[in-house]
């Protein structure tokens, strides 16, 4: 009997887990976080800095980082490929991540990242 103790400790925790998220609806939340955070021509709003959730600003620096690195490779694979690769049709990382804020998470749980960032940039 005493081997089943450890077992209800652990039970409430799992019923109140919440399900996983597929990591592209992350990528869009984050995104709206992102873009919250900053006014239309891209400078960070200093109160929404101060008064934000640490959680708020995870998932926004998520969105930044993604799209940086989507970025940055987009470009090395414009070098390599550069008559046959179409480079992203948004002009800097914030235009970027406005679009992908504009997206709305349903239809898109099912996509990958790399779907998002694609059509983000107008392929």
């Amino acid at each position: 009997m005493l081997r089943f103790l450890p077992f209800l400790f652990l039970l409430p925790a799992c019923v109140m887990a919440k399900p996983v998220e597929p990591e592209s609806v992350k990528l869009i939340k984050g995104c709206k976080e992102l873009v919250a955070m900053y006014d239309r021509e891209g400078k960070e709003n200093q109160l929404v800095s101060w008064f934000g959730s640490v959680s708020e600003g995870m998932q926004a620096g998520y969105c930044r980082g993604v799209i940086g690195e989507y970025r940055r490779n987009n470009e090395l694979r414009a070098l390599e490929q550069w008559s046959s690769h179409k480079p992203c049709n948004q002009p800097d990382w914030f235009t970027q991540a406005q679009q992908i804020a504009s997206f709305s998470p349903e239809p898109y749980a099912g996509y990958s990242i790399g779907h998002i960032l694609e059509s983000s940039c107008g392929r």
